[in-house]
């Protein structure tokens, strides 16, 4: 006899409509009161925006339209990945959520998409029009913003527009419970490069308040730009100056204090950035990747290098290293966000040798100098010497291990990822300096380094099925109604798991942490789970299989699920290949049971994890959809690019122009240096 449990009926589809209601009315009427204390600020109304402006200024030594707006990010985006991670972990463990604020972990990512938002319009509020430099963006004939500050904007407001574009992709094609959703991407995208703005805005601000003295820019009071920074006057009321605190004695010793400040601001938000791009792998750091193993090295050294070759030519000497550190502490306390939920933990790469790497790379390569050259050398050996670190780290850390049979494919992309990576570090970091190379050098290494990435993501995105079964023998250690069992498990053919980059069971979304159970190898196409596998309630549990380009998974045991149709049906135990595509892809929220031995085909993975995905939608509307979301991510980094060229290039004009315009030096032979 077989007992049918059928999981939860939560949505498979859109959000309720009530939530979603409430949700945009709390985002427009925020966005509505943003509208009104900025225009309240510009117009001296209030004083708020200015007092917050000036403390954030003191603190960071930048005006308060850089300053203010930055803190509110870092915040904001922080919340962002907490809440990230947290989701990750919920949906991991227990499936689909009854709605956008059904899930905990929603809420702080809804506040951080907001917040990111609100930094960005704060930062065009409250620019100040003495500051404003030929790269600036004119909003009105009176009112110019800062690059960086329409570059918050613009990424925070493609990342909140993914969220109705999200809503109705599973409207149209049901839910997609996987990082890597095509609107996923979008959202991720937004938040991330919302960095790339904070650190232009902060670039902006360090160079407006070093002109300033040359522009005779009146400072009204200490506080105001925060050009004092190691001194803090306490207006009296009735007295000029009721008290003054001295951080530092001595003007030289505050100027390198602040020297130095400045610099670990600069690596804080690349780490901070190299923590958000790393978020893209986290399915792999939880071990419940839907994807080739191939990705993993391949973009891990794409991000490394690129982070570490910027943070180094653009900070000094330690940048990456730097980076590094800040990297850490923040994947660390997001690590900690779904432990402290109750949720599955997840493990992190470790990139400690691919920022040395950087640094050991910028002793005999001049980052300023030669640029390209150092950003392709650094990101050949972040993706050489990294990928190497990384295999190790991953013996003792990560859930699926590397292994040899990963190398083949895994080194030679990651060491082109990692070149192209690197050398777009550089051209970002020689962007911040306003170095830039020639106009037909720079956009030539920056298409064509976009053009690897893309070429090793679709030579990793290939795919076949493994043309294997397997036959599976359970034997019960616990009885129902809370059954485990070990699984023996015989594969035909006996050599389909022989040199496979992972092969194990994976159990999920059983209202408890995740399994992963990488097998004990007990002779020829022989192998049995190290621990008994939990086959009760609402747990999915999946024998899956990468071996080269070879992807694929054998259902162990699926529950029934009543938000989708045919949740009343019970499949059979065993079925051959030609009768999968009908039992599984077709019959998707059926019961298919844990029988006490059954012979089961590897099927496509995505037919287990993605049940809830519609079968009924015609495939050009896919194809479509895929297409529109490929053009809205290309002309979002294209516009990204195009900014940041802006900012390097007329800025850089403008000094130029200023340099002209100085007094030629007078040399006076023997005049003391």
């Amino acid at each position: 006899m077989t007992v049918s449990l059928a999981t939860t009926a939560n949505p498979a589809g859109g959000g309720q409509l009530w939530q979603l209601a409430v949700i945009a009315g709390v985002y427009w009427g925020g966005t509505g009161g943003l509208w009104w204390l900025v225009q309240a600020h510009r117009s001296g109304r209030t004083r708020v925006l200015a007092r917050a402006g000036a403390a954030a200024a003191w603190v960071f030594r930048l005006p308060r339209w850089a300053a203010l707006p930055v803190v509110v990010a870092v915040v904001s985006l922080l919340c962002l990945m907490f809440g990230g991670f947290w989701d990750i972990g919920y949906h991991i463990d227990k499936g689909r959520d009854p709605g956008p604020l059904g899930n905990p972990g929603h809420w702080p990512m809804l506040l951080g998409f907001f917040g990111s938002f609100a930094a960005g319009f704060l930062a065009l509020g409250l620019a100040d029009q003495r500051d404003a430099t030929p790269a600036w963006i004119a909003l009105r004939r009176d009112w110019r913003v800062p690059v960086g500050g329409v570059l918050m904007t613009g990424c925070s407001a493609f990342g909140l527009a993914a969220l109705p574009i999200d809503d109705l992709w599973h409207r149209i094609f049901g839910q997609d419970v996987t990082l890597w959703s095509p609107t996923h991407f979008l959202l991720l995208g937004g938040a991330t490069m919302t960095v790339i703005g904070m650190i232009v805005l902060t670039t902006e601000g360090a160079r407006a308040r070093a002109l300033r003295p040359q522009r005779r820019v009146p400072v009204e009071a200490p506080l105001e730009d925060g050009a004092p920074w190691a001194r803090l006057e306490l207006p009296g009321r009735h007295t000029a100056r009721l008290a003054r605190v001295e951080l530092f004695a001595g003007q030289e010793l505050a100027r390198r204090i602040g020297r130095i400040w400045s610099r670990a601001q600069r690596f804080a938000l690349m780490g901070g950035m190299l923590a958000a791009l790393e978020a893209f792998l986290a399915e792999y750091d939880w071990g419940v990747p839907l994807y080739r193993q191939v990705w993993q090295p391949l973009l891990l050294a794409a991000f490394a290098g690129l982070v570490f070759t910027a943070a180094r030519s653009s900070c000094g000497r330690g940048g990456a290293l730097g980076a590094w550190a800040i990297y850490l502490i923040v994947r660390l306390a997001a690590t900690l966000m779904p432990v402290l939920a109750g949720e599955s933990p997840s493990m992190l790469p470790l990139f400690f040798a691919e920022a040395l790497c950087v640094e050991l790379v910028a002793t005999q390569i001049h980052p300023r100098g030669r640029p390209l050259a150092f950003g392709a050398a650094a990101g050949l050996l972040c993706g050489t010497a990294g990928f190497a670190a990384e295999y190790g780290w991953s013996q003792v850390a990560m859930p699926l291990p590397w292994t040899p049979a990963l190398i083949p494919e895994g080194l030679p992309s990651a060491a082109l990822a990692g070149v192209a990576g690197g050398l777009l570090g550089a051209l970002f970091a020689a962007a911040l300096r306003r170095e830039l190379p020639p106009r037909r050098v720079a956009r030539s290494v920056c298409i064509g380094a976009f053009a690897l990435l893309v070429a090793l993501g679709v030579n990793a995105g290939m795919k076949t099925l493994p043309n294997a079964s397997a036959h599976v023998q359970l034997t019960d250690v616990r009885a129902a109604p809370h059954r485990e069992a070990f699984a023996t498990i015989r594969l035909d053919p006996a050599n389909a798991a022989d040199h496979a980059n992972w092969f194990y069971i994976l159990a999920w979304q059983g209202h408890a942490p995740r399994i992963v159970d990488r097998l004990q190898r007990l002779g020829e196409g022989v192998y049995r789970s190290i621990a008994p596998i939990p086959l009760d309630g609402t747990w999915k549990i999946g024998l899956r299989l990468n071996r080269g380009r070879a992807r694929g998974a054998v259902a162990l045991r699926l529950p029934a699920d009543a938000a989708l149709a045919n949740a009343n049906r019970v499949l059979p135990a065993s079925y051959s290949r030609a009768q999968a595509a009908s039992l599984l892809r077709k019959s998707n929220g059926a019961e298919l049971p844990a029988a006490a031995s059954f012979t089961r085909p590897f099927v496509e993975d995505g037919w287990i994890v993605l049940r809830e995905e519609r079968i009924d939608v015609p495939s050009w509307v896919w194809a479509a959809a895929i297409a529109l979301i490929g053009v809205l991510y290309t002309c979002f980094i294209a516009a990204l690019s195009l900014g940041v060229a802006r900012f390097a290039r007329r800025d850089s004009h403008e000094e130029a122009s200023r340099a002209r315009s100085l007094p030629t030096p007078v040399v006076v032979p023997g005049a003391v240096r």
